[in-house]
């Protein structure tokens, strides 16, 4: 039977509960079929392909995309030339269903923050591939959950208890820190991105949320619709903000903004408080908005409020990839990723 065929007929799953399989009700309240073992998996877009290989690159039979210079210092070069499945589903979807199908994953696992019509884009992939699919809500809030989530159905429980403990103790730590940090001492910061430094996101944007668990005040103070990516602001307003830190994305203006006159009368500027985001294997803020940032929040935290976030970055950086990168990053490599913050 051709592929075209198997698409539409053939392949769709049995809808009876055997020996082999068990039900599964996913973060979008889909009950699903599942294999009771899985061993063969293909992640739905970046943000799964980034959880799964932080837990299981093993089982992974595909990649959603091929990995750029920065991952592949992190990651095993016996993972670089995985098929390349593409994004599932949505706006942005590539999916090569041939590909999929050829790969013959068990499953197919979704993460992420949940979206408007997901359960039915699910719905229609699965009939479509006949290939079980689930989603695994996987926000900053939840992730220490997302990862017990998937120990549970890939019988890891064991693995995954450092991960989950791990985010969990980060997030309650930025907490606690946040409710003692009085409002009078936040400084206004500005976290930029493009080019030109002029792409922002405001309080409420995903992109942003570090700022808000770190408890600084987000000098974007942006009304209407938050964009979901990042809104372009005029150098006009960003110097009526005049934030008194500014941090900028690993791909925008940070060699450049020194000596650019527009940004000479920033306080940010006239104080030498800019620095850029760290970026390896993933965005430390963003971009994709990944488990990348729970270390994001220790090194924001350590480098606006040394007093409350008082520890070794560097020994902090290394605890996070061992943990979820199982990669042995030496301090040499550390300040290289911090040579334009903590370490400037």
């Amino acid at each position: 039977m051709s592929l075209v065929l198997c698409l539409f007929s053939a392949c769709a799953p049995s809808r009876a509960i055997t020996a082999e399989t068990r039900l599964f009700t996913d973060s979008a309240g889909r009950e699903v079929i599942i294999p009771s073992q899985i061993d063969a998996i293909a992640p739905s877009g970046s943000y799964a392909q980034i959880i799964l290989m932080t837990l299981c690159p093993e089982n992974l039979v595909g990649l959603s995309g091929p990995f750029t210079k920065i991952q592949k210092e992190y990651i095993d070069e016996t993972y670089w030339n995985l098929p390349i499945l593409g994004r599932l589903y949505g706006s942005s979807g590539t999916i090569n269903l041939e590909e999929l199908i050829k790969s013959a994953p068990d499953i197919i696992i979704d993460m992420g923050e949940a979206k408007a019509g997901i359960a039915a884009d699910l719905d229609a992939v699965q009939e479509q591939t006949g290939i079980p699919i689930i989603f695994i809500e996987a926000t900053l809030e939840t992730m220490a959950e997302a990862y017990e989530t998937l120990g549970e159905i890939l019988g890891m429980e064991e693995e995954i208890t450092e991960m989950s403990q791990y985010i969990k103790a980060v997030l309650s730590f930025a907490e606690e820190t946040r409710s003692n940090i009085p409002e009078s001492s936040r400084p206004r910061v500005l976290f930029s991105q493009g080019e030109y430094g002029n792409e922002v996101n405001g309080t409420g944007s995903v992109h942003a949320e570090i700022l808000d668990v770190v408890g600084v005040i987000n000098a974007a103070d942006l009304d209407g619709t938050i964009s979901s990516g990042g809104d372009e602001v005029s150098m006009e307003q960003i110097m009526l903000w005049n934030p008194e830190i500014i941090i900028l994305a690993p791909d925008s203006n940070y060699k450049e903004i020194w000596s650019d006159p527009s940004w000479a009368a920033i306080a940010a500027l006239k104080s030498g408080e800019v620095y850029e985001v760290p970026i390896g294997p993933y965005n430390w803020l963003n971009r994709p908005p990944s488990v990348q940032r729970v270390l994001g929040i220790l090194w924001l935290g350590n480098l606006i409020y040394p007093e409350y976030y008082d520890f070794d970055m560097i020994e902090k950086t290394q605890e996070f990839y061992s943990i979820f990168f199982d990669y042995d990053i030496s301090e040499d490599e550390v300040r290289e990723l911090l040579k334009n913050s903590t370490f400037r």
